[in-house]
């Protein structure tokens, strides 16, 4: 049976012309390259190399075996990158977490996205606070877990690694025909003497919009506690209270004359993080969600 690893030695040495340089680009010894180019004549059992002087040449035989084996290689260089290709194709499962601001956001557009790009990649999604994501990460029950710099990672950070994803800031919403509806951006000590909407549930948000409060000379008035944010929302919308709550979970209400959102001075924000186990962003179905969920931010924060 042709062997294709001595006849490409062969065509190697059409094209450097000497054993010698063949040797040197295939990274074999002169008298290793010499024996396989011996051994392809004896399977074939014609001559394929002639001495010439200090070199050698190729018999004409030698030569209509390489004009022959050109169209072989093509062939086999096509065949091997289809299988490359087929290796590197991003398939499997990816178990990803995220809270409210981000999961209503980043999350559903990176999957959007990894949709287009990678149709044999399975996102399962679980909504979880940032303090859950962390422990979900580390107990290696979710692969990417997007958490925020309001709850402290330290005593993971030897099994976790972090990749930044977006900074998120904090904005007030009120009513259209709240007296405050017309301001371009206020204090939050603005807010003092209204009635709060307030996610009380989720510990770091309360504690630090608590403290920003405290910060700002007054404790907010807090008559409504509710995880769903469309509640708040509609608390808001009907109920003449206020809320604070995370940009990147007000796209759908900046363009709805219910509302006005308004910025607050001075900015109060959030780092944002994807969390994972270490050593596990390499893996290509991991790395493929990491992208797109970095794309995904990004489009969002400059939308």
């Amino acid at each position: 049976m042709l062997n294709l690893s001595r006849l490409r030695l062969l065509h190697e040495l059409s094209v450097l012309g000497t054993i010698s340089a063949v040797a040197d680009a295939v990274h074999l010894t002169r008298p290793a390259v010499s024996q396989q180019l011996a051994q392809l004549e004896d399977e074939l059992e014609t001559v394929l190399i002639e001495r010439s002087g200090r070199g050698v040449q190729l018999t004409p035989a030698g030569r209509r075996l390489v004009a022959r084996a050109t169209g072989l290689f093509e062939l086999v260089e096509e065949i091997e990158a289809e299988v490359a290709a087929a290796n590197v194709e991003v398939s499997g499962e990816v178990r990803l977490s995220a809270f409210g601001s981000l999961a209503s956001s980043v999350v559903p557009h990176a999957m959007k996205i990894l949709l287009e790009q990678h149709p044999q990649l399975h996102i399962q999604f679980t909504e979880l606070e940032p303090s859950e994501g962390l422990r979900a990460a580390a107990a290696k029950q979710t692969d990417i877990a997007i958490v925020d710099d309001l709850v402290s990672a330290e005593a993971l950070a030897n099994v976790l690694e972090f990749q930044p994803l977006c900074v998120d800031h904090f904005d007030a919403v009120v009513a259209s025909g709240h007296k405050l509806a017309g301001r371009k951006n206020i204090q939050l000590s603005d807010l003092a003497h209204e009635r709060w909407a307030l996610n009380q549930s989720a510990a770091t948000y309360h504690t630090f919009l608590m403290n920003a409060c405290f910060a700002g000379g007054f404790t907010p008035k807090v008559t409504c506690s509710s995880r769903n944010t469309a509640v708040t929302l509609e608390m808001v919308r009907t109920g003449g209270l206020v809320a604070v709550l995370p940009r990147l979970g007000l796209r759908r209400v900046e363009n709805d004359g219910d509302f006005a959102v308004l910025p607050i001075e001075p900015v109060l924000s959030r780092r944002v993080f994807t969390a994972l186990p270490k050593g596990t962003a390499k893996r290509p179905a991991v790395a493929a969600v990491l992208d797109a969920l970095l794309l995904a931010a990004n489009e969002a924060s400059d939308a």
